[in-house]
């Protein structure tokens, strides 16, 4: 791409000088400056894209945004602004995007980056970027880059303008996809689903694919823009995790700003997918002293399990506590996995491992340190049997009830499968490989391993 048309957008009515000088040095660097205007105060009548231009995307008016309070204009130029982005994207006018902007231009900003698909440039010089950028960042690969000012043309901030323009049309020139490329699968991992998840990627790489683990820490947001951008062709959702973390606030859920929902992305897209409820016998939570006082409370009277009776949660790091979903919380969260299973388009198996979900969900009899927790240490800090079968785990026997009553039975795309086996079990990842594998050579049929070694229902 000898000559890549960059966006540069911005508040025109007060950062006047710096977008026509944003302009000038993406023009400078080879690219194709376009000007959008991203005003909430006032419009301009010399940017290429008008506020007006802007707005009609979503039929909104100008009056509305002006007399809005500001909190309300962000919303409705930064909703109007991500359908014309992809409007111009979709339009071959958009092969990168650059902003110079203080807090409320780079809130603004920031929406319409994210509404773009990975791998198309989004660079934000903004005079907050030493501070927590995350709500601005989302799931989505913008580079923020700190300008040290919102506003005026100087020896300094003439190099970090010049930097970040340079940066944006360099990076519109690198091919979206590189020659020789394989198709690529997802898995998502904890660190207590780790041995599992490697045995699947291995399996899969053998099989000509490359691999891509998602943290389920919030990355899966990142995951299902990725699906559906059409550049992941197959999953292996062995730790939604993010399902539980949702529910319960965590930070180490899925990102406030991302507008998406997990475990739909394959669904909709009809590629084969295998779900496992991986990480689903926890909710990761922030630093102990950041837990919600209410949560502490049910660990300290039992109503939530404590860690050797200490009354206080297990703490997986300094930075990550443990807290144990409540049965009824488990049956919340399959009874969403239900819903948004139920419609899938393509081959879909939800496959439970009776004897326990993570590293953590395990009884003392299966611990050792190749398992993630060592014999001697008694149970792991998440195990609740089952008191019927105590070599299940009861979150296991609930869910299993749960989706036996509400997944669809006449959609032939899907599968309930489960294993008297842990989820870290070598014949548990191996019957993951061959569910995949059968998909993808389209051998897969629901019920086709009803007579595998330990496929219980």
């Amino acid at each position: 791409m000898s000559k890549p048309t960059i966006v540069c957008a911005g508040m025109c009515n007060t950062k006047s000088a710096e977008i026509r000088y944003l302009a000038e040095q993406v023009a400078e660097q080879g690219g194709e400056p376009i000007i959008m205007d991203i005003s909430l105060g006032a419009s301009v009548d010399w940017a290429d894209i008008s506020l007006e231009e802007v707005l009609a995307s979503t039929g909104t008016r100008v009056e509305e945004v002006f007399s809005a309070p500001r909190a309300i204009a962000i919303d409705l130029v930064g909703r109007a602004g991500a359908v014309k982005i992809l409007e111009l994207h979709a339009g071959g006018r958009c092969d990168g995007i650059i902003s110079w902007a203080g807090s409320v231009g780079t809130t603004t900003a920031t929406r319409i980056m994210r509404a773009l698909p990975f791998g198309v440039p989004k660079v934000m010089l903004t005079d907050m970027a030493s501070s927590d950028v995350s709500m601005w960042l989302g799931n989505k690969d913008i580079y923020i880059s700190n300008p040290t000012a919102e506003q005026g043309i100087n020896i300094v901030t003439h190099k970090a303008v010049a930097n970040a323009a340079a940066a944006v049309v360099a990076m519109a020139r690198v091919p979206e996809v590189p020659p020789g490329s394989r198709p690529l699968v997802a898995l998502t991992s904890y660190g207590t689903t780790t041995p599992t998840v490697r045995r699947c990627a291995e399996f899969m790489e053998a099989r000509g694919w490359d691999a891509s683990i998602f943290h389920a820490v919030g990355a899966g947001a990142t995951m299902e823009d990725l699906i559906r951008s059409g550049l992941i062709k197959a999953i292996i959702d062995i730790t939604p995790a993010e399902l539980m973390n949702n529910l319960f606030g965590s930070v180490y859920g899925t990102p406030k700003t991302w507008e998406g929902d997990r475990l739909t992305a394959a669904s909709e897209m009809g590629i084969p997918q295998v779900v496992v409820p991986g990480g689903l016998d926890q909710a990761a939570l922030g630093p102990l002293h950041t837990v919600a006082p209410e949560y502490l409370d049910d660990v300290k009277q039992e109503r939530r399990k404590s860690y050797l009776g200490t009354g206080l949660p297990y703490r997986h790091n300094d930075s990550v506590t443990i807290m144990l979903p409540t049965l009824e919380e488990v049956e919340r969260v399959s009874l969403e996995i239900a819903r948004k299973l139920n419609d899938t388009r393509g081959p879909t198996a939800f496959i439970i491992p009776m004897r326990g979900w993570s590293a953590y969900d395990q009884s003392q009899d299966l611990a050792t340190l190749q398992r993630g927790w060592a014999e001697g240490n008694g149970d792991g800090p998440t195990w609740l049997p089952d008191p019927s079968q105590p070599i299940w785990s009861q979150r296991a026997t609930l869910m299993l009830s749960v989706l036996q009553k509400h997944l669809t039975p006449s959609n032939p795309n899907l599968d309930l499968i489960a294993c008297d086996l842990h989820i870290l079990d070598s014949e548990f990842a191996d019957l993951l490989d061959r569910c995949i594998g059968d998909m993808i050579d389209k051998r897969w049929r629901r019920g086709l391993y009803r007579d595998v070694r330990g496929v219980v229902a």
